[in-house]
């Protein structure tokens, strides 16, 4: 079995994504295969896309779009790749987490 993971998922902060790439630092596991978030037509997922509310609870849900956030969220789940590397430890920093980005190591 290969773990799969999807970034940018409706619901899905900023916070969020840090705690997965806290989560993947410190079991060492890097995922290789994952995808960003794009609506599938007739999912649950899809109606959070474009609505902006959980369709079983009518409650808001943070919907994160365009290319920046979707490249964001790649960026820190996969932050051994060399063309994430940079923009990881930025993301990290920007968001207090400066002991995670000093964890990331840029190839040169």
């Amino acid at each position: 079995l290969i773990p799969y993971l999807i970034s940018g998922h409706p619901g899905e902060t900023i916070q969020d994504s840090i705690c997965l790439t806290e989560f993947l630092m410190n079991s060492n596991f890097i995922p290789d295969q994952m995808q960003d978030f794009y609506p599938t037509p007739g999912t649950a997922s899809t109606c959070m896309y474009y609505t902006g509310l959980n369709p079983f609870t009518m409650k808001p849900v943070y919907v994160s779009k365009g290319e920046k956030m979707r490249n964001e969220r790649r960026a820190l789940l996969q932050f051994n790749k060399p063309q994430n590397a940079r923009r990881a430890k930025s993301i990290l920093r920007q968001n207090g987490r400066d002991d995670l980005a000093k964890r990331i190591y840029l190839k040169k």
